[in-house]
């Protein structure tokens, strides 16, 4: 047993590594995709993306139904199930394309730019491969193919981005970004569908029944998600509706740029979970261990990702956009704030979807999107956009406590100060290295005159102090014993 569960380890911490790999090359090649249409593209036509992609993001969870993780989490699944399931999603995925094509008006209306007819229009192709990706792509995933994931992801990037690149060079603005999700979309299926096409079957299958199966699962899942997309997109409504289109484009921006340091670490982990830690479904202690496990480790990359983004914030947006986007300045340090603590909740799904709770999965995303909402609409009421954009900050911050909540006490047995002093402690110690720098950028004033060079320096020398720190603590040393241990 013991042998069994150290080769499941050193599976877990390869599918990491892969993962990690890939995440890596591609949040690389995002980066450098972004950083040229940055300077092609204006805040206005970023800002009509963003509008774009909410509510093509709410049409992506209607597609899922939260399918893909009961693909993985039901052990007992055949392929006639599987293929009955695919069925299910092609006609999902006609009838949603078709209400998101009819609702381009009445989204067109709520931003108060008739641009958003035709290119809705155009993102109809999106929403229809999203939606019928559901399941190879849970096939894939199921069956811990993540070099097949992680080559995908890099190839299927870099061919969207340089298509996108071309088109808006020559002209074509905010479509060029539209075709870029919309040839991404289906290039992921076609590579997924070659992947997987021995494991569909379609003779004998029984579509409902099948759908049945997993339903009150999905269920769960799907209303976790649209609640959480709620939670995570109601402030670019808001903005889009009552700010406009170009201070919309900088909050994206400003947006994207947090979300970067939570894709690469939490977004790797969260997509590798499931599969492994299902496993102990009914071991509860064993679940929280590696919870807690994993919240420290992401406090302390969490605590050194949002102090760089605090002391090197404009060094960042100008490296990164240029300058045209110097309004996105204020609002990407205000964001920065939050960045440990959304890091620290990014793995509640993959925890607790593990244990079986989605029924609590959906419960604590309802009450983190009330808190999101009741904070947002105070800072809409300021009609001020730095004042919503610090809403949003705390918003994150109470958020962590419904995280500390429905896994520690509800899932395991524990108590909230067991999850939130590991957070607190990390982040406390992480500020206390960061005030002599950020006295020396904001009060003293001390640029080097170069965006790059700033940046270097300020990063290598809270990277020593942070690394000292946390050593002389014994948080990293103890850290990695317990990786080399999984991994033994």
């Amino acid at each position: 047993m013991e042998k069994k569960a150290r080769q499941k380890g050193m599976s877990f911490l390869k599918a990491s590594a892969i993962q990690f790999t890939s995440k890596y090359i591609n949040v690389a090649l995002q980066l450098v995709l972004t950083a040229i249409l940055a300077r092609m593209l204006s805040p206005e036509q970023y800002g009509v993306m963003a509008g774009i992609t909410t509510f093509t993001g709410f049409f992506f969870l209607l597609g899922d139904m939260g399918f893909g993780p009961a693909i993985i989490q039901f052990k007992q699944l055949t392929d006639r199930d599987y293929g009955g399931i695919f069925v299910f999603s092609l006609i999902l995925g006609v009838l949603l394309s078709v209400a998101f094509a009819a609702l381009a008006y009445p989204i067109s209306w709520f931003f108060h730019d008739a641009a958003y007819v035709d290119l809705c229009w155009l993102a109809c192709i999106y929403v229809f491969f999203s939606a019928i990706n559901m399941v190879p792509n849970g096939l894939l995933l199921k069956g811990k193919k993540f070099f097949t994931i992680g080559i995908r992801l890099v190839v299927t990037t870099l061919i969207g981005g340089a298509v996108a690149i071309f088109l808006a060079y020559h002209g074509l603005g905010t479509a060029a970004l539209v075709w870029n999700l919309n040839l991404t979309a289906i290039l992921v299926f076609f590579w997924n569908v070659a992947s997987i096409r021995n494991q569909l079957s379609f003779r004998g299958m029984h579509m409902l029944k099948s759908v049945h199966t997993v339903l009150s699962y999905s269920l769960y899942q799907a209303g976790f998600s649209i609640i959480n997309y709620f939670s995570r997109n109601t402030d670019h409504l808001i903005i889009g509706r009552f700010f406009g289109s170009a201070p919309l484009g900088l909050y994206d921006k400003a947006y994207k740029l947090t979300s970067y340091p939570i894709q690469f670490i939490p977004g790797i982990l969260g997509t590798v979970l499931q599969p492994y830690l299902s496993a102990y479904q009914n071991n509860k202690e064993k679940l929280f261990h590696y919870q807690m496990l994993l919240v420290r480790f992401l406090a302390i990359a969490g605590s050194f990702f949002m102090f760089v983004c605090m002391l090197c914030g404009s060094d960042i947006v100008y490296i990164m956009y240029g300058s045209q986007w110097a309004g996105c300045v204020p609002l990407f340090l205000i964001l920065s704030a939050s960045i440990a603590f959304q890091m620290v909740m990014n793995v509640t799904g993959g925890i607790l979807q593990s244990a079986g709770r989605t029924d609590l999965l959906f419960r604590q995303g309802l009450l983190a999107t009330i808190i999101m909402l009741m904070l947002v609409f105070l800072g809409a009421f300021s009609r001020n956009l730095y004042v919503l954009t610090s809403c949003v900050s705390v918003a994150f911050f109470f958020q962590t406590f419904t995280v500390a909540y429905y896994t520690a006490v509800k899932a395991f047995g524990h108590t909230m100060r067991d999850f939130m002093l590991p957070v607190i402690r990390v982040i406390v110690l992480s500020l206390i290295i960061a005030i002599p720098q950020l006295v020396t950028r904001y009060v003293l004033h001390w640029y080097l005159g170069n965006a790059v060079l700033n940046l270097l320096v300020y990063v290598v020398v809270y990277a020593v102090l942070f690394g000292a720190l946390f050593m002389w603590t014994g948080d990293l040393r103890e850290l990695v014993r317990a990786v080399r241990k999984r991994g033994e």
